[in-house]
């Protein structure tokens, strides 16, 4: 810091002597202030501060030992240097005189100036000395007030210890977090802090790790306790502690803070991420955990437990007719009453959806598992009031068993569903176990899926074709259906692996195969002769084939591929395929229709089919299913269902296929009654491309024009 040039004031009554000081004093380079009598020298010394007063003894008025003994009477005076400037006589009694009155020294005229300056230049190092003491001071002072400041802002509590381990100090944040005066607080033991649980050892020194990272000082981190309150309550803390010296024990500073909300966040993201939003039931990962922990101590013990998959019967409908605000009230409801059904001890989970897990961790026997499943189907029977709705649902529960069922979650969990899914095949709202035969089942389940994987690959499949005769007995086209030429069981039928192809989703794929086949070798045949240029080959297509957004163009691609004409495809699809979504299925038809391809509608009169929807949709033709042709002169009822549709039909301006016409009789009947195609084994039965081709040519087919009949 900069600071100003002394001062010093100069008291004599004669000029002269004045300015023979300050000629002497100049190269002190000081600021030099006169006074020419000892009044005036007060007055001087009550305005300003000086480093050092040089004064005469002998003045007119107030001389200097007055004068210095009334400037040791004022605070701001009295510690101000003065040295006596003097010819007065040396004798004893003036000189102590001089010094009682309050002077420091006494210099006698004449003066020697080098004598002069030396003195002055002490009394200014003194000087300099003291405001810079003075300064230190004053930023000691700034400087703890600071500290004190930050301290008392701090969020952390802080606590200083001696190397007894006795408090010796605390911030107010220490003293508010334990709830604490500082007169509590002060020479109390820092672990008689911490909370302790019964049989607990008290705390020591070796219980935590130090290290020596800062330096030479010691270091303790992150270590998490709680701490106790006079009123005995507790709250957690994450705490560190810094050592005075390399050792912890010598004493130091210990800070912590309240980690409760921190606590009460993570406890809550672990409940959110093992929790069921919907139903506050454990979710899947905690089912897991669960169940993975139940096997470790089964395996321990030796002992059994059981696996309950549940799936709720018809709550898609509830969903689809009255909304998802009361299915969740459902599910809800539903979640509520299977934790009635359960022991102490045991879990029930959802695993989404409508699907539920339930977990047995100690049974004796199966019949435990067996007991708890018809609790939970008889509870099943009371009905839900939701709001204004009552709802009775049922459900469908797989019982598996450990070590019998699995001996892992994977097996346990695949066991489970097994069974589930059995138990829906045999009627739903019933339980079944799992068995020996259902895991056979399932693994052969499984090695057919990867088969049909390896197929679709090596493009195992082929097309056969079964002819459509016009009610002239002309080939008006056929229908493309799907073998599976396996390279070690020979040819398998559609019926042993389709329903799993649709399953797992294959079926697009299988679909697209078909598809190229089909259209690539009836524009062979259009393209050699073989049959009229508008014989028409049909595909079916399947619910998960038309809820592809990619259908239409897969449609377009295999057309321009194949350069087959779009009027000489026609698409089927069944009712239920057209009923799962229809205003679905009504885009996608109508898109295929505006292509140019042909629409039917195969097994007509086995589904529900809305009379209202079939108007809208955009079909070519209404195939009568092989149930009511077979019924042809054996049953009045059959008969007059197939009048009736195709009436219904011919008023709709659709053609009419009738498929599974096996005899001459219901050909005659068929045609009698204005059906304008048949399909069925009296014709022909579903041949390969080369054996059709054959017939074809047998038959006489080849190149007569086809003259449908409405």
């Amino acid at each position: 810091m900069e600071h100003q040039r002394p001062k010093i004031l100069l008291v004599d009554d004669r000029p002269e002597n004045l300015f023979a000081l300050e000629q002497t004093l100049k190269p002190l380079n000081a600021s030099l202030t006169r006074a020419m009598s000892g009044e005036e020298a007060l007055s001087q010394v009550l305005r300003q501060q000086f480093a050092l007063i040089l004064m005469d003894v002998q003045m007119p008025g107030m001389d200097g030992f007055e004068a210095v003994s009334l400037m040791r009477d004022y605070d701001d005076t009295k510690n101000v240097p003065v040295i006596f400037v003097t010819a007065i006589s040396k004798e004893r009694q003036f000189v102590e005189q001089g010094y009682e009155s309050g002077a420091v020294d006494y210099l006698f005229k004449p003066i020697a100036p080098g004598v002069l300056l030396s003195k002055v230049k002490v009394f200014l190092e003194l000087e300099k000395q003291r405001i810079e003491l003075e300064e230190a001071v004053q930023q000691n002072r700034q400087m703890a007030a600071h500290n004190e400041t930050v301290l008392d802002c701090i969020i952390e509590g802080i606590i200083s210890f001696n190397s007894q381990g006795i408090v010796d100090w605390a911030n107010p944040t220490a003293l508010r977090l334990l709830g604490m005066t500082l007169p509590q607080l002060v020479k109390s033991k820092l672990f008689d802090l911490f909370h302790l649980d019964q049989n607990q050892p008290e705390v020591q020194w070796n219980d935590f790790t130090q290290t020596n990272e800062s330096g030479s000082h010691a270091q303790i981190r992150n270590c998490d306790y709680l701490l106790k309150r006079p009123d005995f309550t507790t709250f957690p803390v994450e705490f560190s502690m810094s050592g005075f010296t390399e050792d912890i024990q010598d004493g130091g500073v210990f800070s912590f803070q309240d980690i409760t909300e921190r606590k009460w966040a993570e406890d809550e993201l672990i409940r959110l991420a093992q929790e069921d939003s919907l139903t506050q039931l454990p979710n899947r990962a905690l089912f897991h955990e669960f169940l993975r922990v139940s096997l470790q101590e089964r395996v321990r013990d030796n002992g059994n437990l059981a696996l309950l998959m549940l799936d709720m019967d018809d709550f898609k409908r509830v969903n689809d007719t009255l909304g998802h605000d009361v299915g969740d009230k459902l599910l809800q409801s539903v979640s509520a009453r299977l934790e009635e059904c359960l022991r102490q001890g045991d879990l029930v989970a959802r695993l989404g959806g409508d699907e539920f897990g339930i977990i047995l961790p100690v049974i004796r026997k199966s019949d435990d598992a067996g007991r708890v499943a018809n609790k939970v189907l008889e509870s099943f029977k009371k009905p839900h009031q939701l709001g204004s709705y009552t709802l009775t649902v049922g459900a469908s529960i797989g019982i598996t068993t450990f070590p019998e069922g699995g001996k892992d979650i994977k097996e346990l969990v695949k066991s489970a569903d097994t069974a589930m899914y059995h138990a829906k095949g045999t009627g739903r709202n019933n339980f079944q176990f799992f068995s020996r035969e259902m895991q056979e089942r399932v693994l052969a389940k499984d090695t057919l899926e990867k088969e049909l994987t390896v197929a679709l690959k090596e493009r195992q499949f082929e097309s056969h074709f079964q002819p459509k005769i016009a009610a002239n007995g002309h080939l008006t086209g056929y229908e493309a259906l799907v073998r599976w030429q396996h390279p070690t069981r020979g040819l398998v039928f559609p019926g042993d692996f389709i329903e799993l192809v649709e399953e797992t989703g294959l079926v697009v794929e299988l679909g697209k195969q078909m598809l190229e086949m089909a259209c690539a070798q009836n524009k062979k045949w259009i393209d050699e002769g073989i049959v009229a240029e508008n014989t028409t080959v049909a595909v079916n297509v399947s619910v998960r084939q038309l809820s592809e957004k990619s259908l239409v163009k897969t449609i377009e691609d295999v057309l321009a591929q194949t350069g087959m004409p779009p009027e000489c495809l026609e698409v089927e699809i069944t009712e239920y395929t057209m009923m799962n979504d229809v205003e679905h299925a009504i885009v996608v038809l109508t898109q295929l229709r505006d292509l140019g391809v042909k629409i039917a509608i195969d097994d007509f009169g086995t589904g529900y089919s809305s009379l209202t929807y079939l108007s809208k949709l955009p079909l070519n033709t209404l195939k009568v299913d092989q149930y009511f042709v077979n019924g042809i002169g054996e049953d009045p009822g059959d008969e007059s269902i197939v009048k009736a549709t195709i009436n219904l039909a011919h008023s709709l301006n659709l053609q009419v296929t009738a498929e599974g016409v096996e005899t001459d009789e219901q050909r005659k009947f068929l045609i009698a009654n204005k059906v304008n195609y048949l399909q069925g084994y009296f014709f022909s039965k579903p041949q390969s491309s080369s054996n059709l081709e054959r017939w074809i040519i047998e038959q006489n087919f080849s190149n007569i024009p086809q003259t449908p009949v409405v």
